[in-house]
């Protein structure tokens, strides 16, 4: 688990590698969650999350040199004029997620399940651990995607992510509804276009029929953010406090393209809502 240090694009909370012993079974989503799933569940839709988004006064850390709230955000970031929701197809990911949100689909879809018979009591679903994320994404692999390493020709242009992933390099592709305008994204793999979340499972999946495992939307996992411990673990599910939540996978959005890498890392305060944060569900033994 991790990157070694030579890895193109690594950043040092991908270190230091650890080995990991996965000894419990789970199953993982083929997809992630798509928003006719999150309706079925939850009863919303993207409007509804970007309302809660809106009325949300929690100052967050984005990168700004100030904490502001998401709403601050989007209006910086728009002019306060844009859309915020995109591609509202029923294949699409969802997102607007936060990470509570993420574990109350869990906990429903669990009792939903559980109630019509298709679950036993010793099972559940639930977000899975930062490990098992990674374990499900290298499916047998050790370089830095499933599809081999990565050779960067500019910040948007990596083709080794052309097939299996949707990121800031190939996002605009093919598609013809609202979104980000791509424009200003230098060095861009395929340039200009608008930019969106794109349909599940329309790039190729690794080899365990994984798809999206990295591009697309940013996925929660369980764990509180936390550093590798370097040292052989068996089933690690992170410290039992703190105050982020670890995300995995990368995006269909600007920021690095390096992000889409099976060890990259991000975390953010588990009540953060933006366009490109989703999950996907395990389905595991109950602990």
């Amino acid at each position: 688990m991790g990157s070694p240090d030579g890895e193109v694009g690594r950043s040092a909370n991908e270190g230091p590698q650890t080995r990991v012993t996965i000894a419990q079974p789970f199953w993982l989503g083929r997809t992630e969650v798509t928003q006719a799933q999150w309706r079925i569940i939850m009863g919303t839709g993207l409007a509804e999350q970007v309302r809660r988004m809106l009325a949300d006064d929690t100052l967050y850390g984005l990168g700004e040199k100030e904490p502001i709230t998401l709403r601050a955000y989007y209006q910086q970031q728009t002019d306060g004029s844009a859309r915020l929701v995109f591609n509202r197809a029923d294949d699409a990911p969802m997102y607007f997620v936060s990470w509570d949100e993420a574990v109350e689909y869990c906990r429903r879809l669990t009792a939903r399940e559980s109630k019509a018979g298709r679950l036993t009591l010793h099972y559940a679903y639930r977000l899975p651990t930062e490990a098992e994320w990674e374990y499900a994404c290298r499916a047998g692999t050790t370089e830095a995607t499933y599809a081999g390493n990565l050779e960067i020709k500019g910040k948007y242009n990596i083709p080794a992510l052309d097939g299996i992933a949707w990121y800031g390099g190939n996002s605009s592709v093919g598609y013809k509804g609202e979104g980000r305008d791509t424009s200003s994204w230098v060095e861009k793999q395929y340039p200009g276009g608008i930019a969106a979340q794109r349909a599940v499972a329309t790039k190729k999946p690794n080899a365990w029929g994984l798809y999206d495992m990295l591009g697309n939307v940013w996925e929660w996992c369980g764990d509180y953010n936390h550093q590798l411990p370097g040292r052989e673990v068996i089933d690690p599910q992170g410290p039992n406090s703190g105050s982020t939540r670890i995300l995995r996978g990368g995006s269909y959005s600007y920021g690095p393209a390096t992000a889409c890498r099976a060890a990259a890392r991000t975390a953010a305060t588990p009540s953060t809502r933006v366009s490109d944060f989703g999950f996907r569900v395990a389905l595991c033994p109950v602990r």
